[in-house]
């Protein structure tokens, strides 16, 4: 299994812009980090970066470490802030994604039954394409996804049309519609 602080020193440093910086940012000296790095790119066995003169720039593995990183780090935050100010009535969060040719009346029929229930959950719609909703599905960051069409098969490992259908309940929402 990867180790975790061995990706967000990685991550300190590629979004730092090096590991002097990086080293600042993390009270950290830059051989711990240089160390940590080294070790990170023998267990994945490829090389994160490469030197340009006194710079490290990322090799095209490490702008795609990178996305996952920024993506894990990401969602970290987001727990810490959630369970920081996570009120004891906060209310449950829905989201919903809506493919862009699906008229929005239709939206509103099939997700009404959700505004009647006695829960107070808050209800996000976004709207895009059918693969941009369903790559959003696969990591979670919707809950259901609206379409016009039925799911293509593989399109979302671990997932079928039932699965996605079956999200948690809401009511009560606050929508908001964006476009993507």
């Amino acid at each position: 299994m990867v180790n975790y602080k061995h990706l967000h020193y990685f991550w300190a440093v590629a979004r730092e812009g090096g590991v002097a910086r990086a080293s600042e940012r993390l009270n950290l000296t830059p051989q711990t980090i240089s160390g940590q790095l080294t070790l990170l790119e023998e267990y994945l066995g490829v090389d994160l970066f490469t030197r340009v003169g006194r710079n490290l720039e990322l090799t095209e593995i490490g702008r795609l470490v990178l996305s996952y990183t920024d993506e894990i780090f990401s969602l970290g935050s987001e727990l810490e802030e959630a369970i920081h100010q996570m009120p004891d009535d906060r209310p449950q969060l829905f989201r919903v994604g809506v493919v862009d040719v699906m008229p929005k009346s239709i939206a509103h029929r099939i997700l009404q039954p959700t505004l009647q229930m006695p829960q107070t959950v808050r209800m996000l719609c976004r709207e895009a394409s059918l693969d941009t909703l369903l790559a959003e599905l696969a990591v979670h960051r919707l809950d259901l996804v609206l379409a016009d069409r039925p799911i293509p098969p593989r399109s979302v490992r671990g997932a079928s049309a039932t699965s996605s259908v079956s999200a948690r309940s809401a009511s009560s929402p606050q929508r908001s519609w964006q476009r993507s």
